[in-house]
């Protein structure tokens, strides 16, 4: 339920060949072989050597489609989009921004990221995303009826989907979508094939969203671990989950001084439970440099550490990487990218090393293309 918008960049007709190179297909890496790319799409299996106008020696290592990170969020400076870059990461996945504007000036940058923006998000009244963050009162949704008032305006501006503020009313009575509306809001998305992303930072809205029918939950509960049964009816549905491990230890680290009971416990169990109960990752780190944001976080090598502690919490170093390319690409609805195959794509990162068998190889980076265009 997610529009597909192919990118307008600035493409190169020649055609570059990377030779001798391992494969990343998914699951395994393939013997050497050559990937070729013409008009930033993959053209591999390797045309004839008569028409390649560039060849470059890829020494034996790894080819990995280029990383998704499926949460974060813009800044003014676009050295945030080149550091991204510089790190593998090809497609960003902003999770609201103030300004339209600004996603609109940093979408279709050639050599940079690929930047989705659902713009603004949906909050209650008197919540932090108004009063703190600095979004508008359009993007308040008091009542169920006005939640297609909202969608339309996102779409207005060219929402690739939608999301929502979720917290749990029980805790914040004033300042909490109700669940009526949260419900309204996700409806008036899928009608018009919108996914829906929810920030969901404890176990209630965790249930809110899931009752409501929300595609994706960002973020994993602070208040305690969350419930095993909640994280099975996710694998049931399909619910995918973003957990932002790094974005919520680096919350426990900032305010544990003045809450005692904050700690990493929930994190890491939670975590645990939706590996082990099957529940689709796609690994997002809500990367920002806001000064106003509980916790700022760079762009680039945070999405590398994400992995990481995925692979700590138990999930193999191939599903790591999975949950930043294929896995990804899948869970949100891109059909044009994170595999290396024909017709795909030329966003590609080489890497030194086997991140199946260690996922910090992603880390050891030799050259990154995307849409064709060398970025490093």
């Amino acid at each position: 339920m997610n529009k597909f918008y192919s990118l307008n960049g600035v493409m190169t007709m020649s055609i570059t060949a990377i030779t001798n190179v391992r494969v990343f297909d998914g699951s395994q890496l393939s013997s050497p072989t050559t990937v070729t790319m013409q008009d930033g799409l993959i053209v591999w299996p390797k045309l004839e050597t008569g028409s390649i106008d560039q060849t470059v020696d890829g020494g034996g290592h790894t080819l990995i489609p280029g990383l998704i990170d499926a949460h974060i969020h813009l800044s003014e400076d676009t050295g945030v989009l080149k550091n991204a870059a510089h790190w593998g990461i090809t497609t960003l996945l902003d999770m609201a921004t103030t300004d339209p504007r600004l996603v609109d000036s940093q979408r279709n940058l050639n050599g940079l990221p690929d930047i989705r923006s659902p713009y603004h998000p949906a909050s209650a009244a008197g919540g932090p995303s108004v009063l703190r963050m600095g979004f508008p009162e359009t993007s308040i949704v008091a009542r169920p009826e006005d939640a297609e008032a909202f969608v339309e305006r996102q779409v207005s501006f060219g929402a690739d989907y939608i999301k929502l503020i979720l917290e749990d009313p029980a805790l914040n009575p004033d300042t909490a979508l109700t669940p009526a509306a949260a419900a309204a809001i996700i409806r008036a998305a899928h009608r018009r094939d919108l996914r829906t992303f929810a920030h969901a930072p404890n176990a209630g809205s965790f249930k809110i969203g899931i009752e409501a029918g929300v595609d994706v939950l960002t973020h994993v509960p602070l208040d305690g671990p969350l419930p095993e049964a909640l994280a099975q009816t996710m694998a049931e549905r399909g619910i995918v989950s973003v957990p932002t491990v790094l974005m919520m230890k680096g919350i426990v680290d900032k305010f544990k001084g003045m809450n005692p009971n904050l700690s990493y416990f929930p994190v890491d169990e939670t975590l645990r439970t939706l590996i082990r109960s099957g529940v689709p990752i796609a690994a997002g780190t809500d990367a920002n440099d806001n000064p106003l944001a509980p916790h700022q976080l760079a762009h680039g090598l945070s999405l590398h550490r994400e992995l990481e502690e995925y692979v700590a919490a138990g999930m193999t170093p191939t599903k790591a990487l999975q949950s930043a390319t294929r896995t990804s690409a899948a869970l949100l609805g891109f059909e044009d990218r994170g595999v290396i195959e024909p017709g795909r794509r030329a966003d590609l990162v080489l890497i030194n090393g086997d991140p199946t068998k260690d996922i910090r190889a992603t880390q050891n980076i030799e050259a990154v293309w995307i849409e064709g265009v060398r970025v490093r």
